[in-house]
């Protein structure tokens, strides 16, 4: 290299080793870790040491580790080739199905960003990185363990269907950025994956996210099977908020505290609760058996609370009167659709859920508490994986609210009586991890953006659409379909670029 060559790397060194500290101070201390990771890449790469180890720095940061073990499993596995090729097909197609989803909820998010109105600030820039021990919704332990799974499991997916159409796989590989890891890779021959039909070569790229969107599923099959195992330990209901001026914060209850008992009758999950507080009136005296927040032992504390019950349609229409442009008419609608009448009793309580409510969220339409029907299942189904994607934000990184693991138990019998309730524990953080990151990396390498898995699949997709095209057509070359079809590949990986921008950056601009 020249000595003006080596001017220049010195200088960009010199340059990232500054952003990267300004970055640790205006974002998280652990940045500076990678200045710190940067300059041992820096040695060991002079060294000679990474050649040895058969690994790589690459984008300055990050160390691509290669090994050749794994080759004799990716072969038994894949040596029923027609199975794989039909797993592959189905992948395939389901995956263009999400990866279509995906692009409709993005496009979605950056109209919402743009157009609606910014009510609130938006959250600290060390969210947006989104790394076990990092971001503070997903923690180290579970959350590098789940990382780590899944990556293997979608580069090894890549890798069985390259064998079961005939390519070779010249290694496997993680890359690490400190002791994080943040991808991994499987090594195909390059130019047996060029040369190869554009429908295999499809199929591979959709293995990587088919395997993890099927092991998702599979992964909260048994997630809902374990949470199942899960009892009350005190059976009751319980509320995340008290209303105040109403009964229940006049009377003295507080948020979490278990309601066991209404004038006696047992209230042991939120169905009892409803018949049972339904044979009362506005203005009836009630009197409730209370066990209180756990103390520093775990150690609950039983009261009675006497509530004058309030009146449900009062507050209400009291409620939307008092909150400038809420249609006081619309609520009496809604009310009148819930059978909600003058006279109804009011606790004064909001959030109000069974003891169990925290593995009922977590099973989702496998819980027992889900509404019957074919309808309601297909929409349970639809909408579990975004409720366990947002569960660790709202529960700071939990898999439920610890309110909620306070109130349950396990029963003495069968796999719960054999690990205990410490290893059910450790057994649903286990599978909760294990389908949140499957989940993740699965719909976000379907993103159609080079170089994703979803950016080399529509590239592929627009290229069999133009060659269709170009069969009506004497005057479209094979050279010209080619060149039209990476031209409009770019273009919309820059465009879906663009629309990710606009998302993550234009709320912190707008408070500038």
């Amino acid at each position: 290299m020249t000595e003006q060559g080596l001017d220049r790397q010195r200088l960009t060194e010199l340059l990232f080793v500054m952003v990267a500290t300004y970055l640790a101070v205006m974002i998280h201390p652990l940045l500076a870790g990678v200045v710190i990771w940067y300059i041992i890449l820096k040695g060991l790469e002079r060294a000679g040491v990474l050649d040895r180890w058969n690994a790589t720095r690459v984008m300055g940061i990050v160390l691509m580790v290669r090994t050749k073990r794994g080759q004799r499993v990716l072969e038994a596995v894949s040596r029923p080739r027609l199975f794989w090729r039909v797993f592959g097909e189905l992948g395939l197609w389901t995956c263009r199905a999400i990866s279509l989803l995906v692009m409709l909820l993005v496009v979605l998010a950056m109209l919402g960003t743009l157009f609606i109105p910014q009510e609130i600030e938006p959250p600290p820039a060390r969210e947006l990185i989104g790394l076990p021990g990092m971001h503070p919704a997903i923690p180290l332990g579970w959350g590098l363990a789940g990382l780590i799974i899944a990556l293997v499991i979608h580069e090894y997916g890549h890798g069985v269907l390259a064998r079961a159409h005939g390519m070779r796989v010249r290694s496997f590989g993680l890359l690490i950025l400190g002791l994080i890891p943040i991808g991994a890779f499987a090594e195909p021959e390059g130019e047996e994956l060029m040369r190869a039909p554009r429908k295999e070569r499809q199929r591979v790229f959709a293995a990587g996210p088919a395997v993890n969107i099927y092991a998702s599923f599979l992964g909260f099959l048994l997630l809902a099977a374990v949470a199942s195992q899960f009892i009350a330990a005190d059976p009751g209901i319980h509320a995340t908020g008290i209303i105040e001026d109403e009964p229940a914060h006049a009377a003295g209850l507080e948020a979490w505290e278990i309601i066991t008992h209404m004038n006696g009758t047992p209230v042991r999950d939120y169905a009892e609760f409803g018949e049972v507080i339904d044979e009362y009136s506005a203005g009836d005296q009630v009197n409730l058996t209370v066990l209180s927040v756990p103390d520093a032992n775990g150690e609950r504390e039983q009261r009675t609370v006497s509530v004058v019950l309030s009146n449900k349609h009062t507050y209400y229409v009291d409620s939307c009167v008092e909150t400038e442009g809420c249609d006081v008419e619309a609520v009496e609608a809604w009310l009148e659709a819930q059978g909600v009448v003058s006279g109804d009793p009011f606790l004064g309580v909001s959030g109000v859920s069974s003891s169990t409510v925290g593995t009922e969220r977590l099973a989702g339409p496998l819980s027992d508490s889900w509404p019957e029907g074919k309808l309601a299942a297909a929409i349970g189904f639809g909408v579990q994986p975004m409720t366990l994607l947002f569960m660790p934000i709202q529960t700071s990184g939990e898999v439920m609210y610890v309110e909620e693991l306070d109130m349950l138990s396990v029963p003495d019998d069968g796999l719960a009586g054999m690990l205990g309730m410490s290893g059910m524990v450790i057994l649903l953080h286990m599978l909760f991890w294990f389908i949140w990151w499957n989940i993740v990396l699965g719909a976000f390498n379907l993103i159609p953006l080079v170089p994703f898995d979803g950016g080399h699949m529509m590239r592929d997709w627009m290229h069999d659409q133009l060659s269709r095209l170009s069969a009506m057509s004497r005057d479209w070359h094979p050279m010209r379909v080619e060149r039209l079809a990476h031209k409009m590949s770019a273009w919309s990986s820059f465009t879906v670029l663009a629309m990710l921008l606009i998302m993550i950056f234009l709320p912190y601009l707008r408070v500038l």
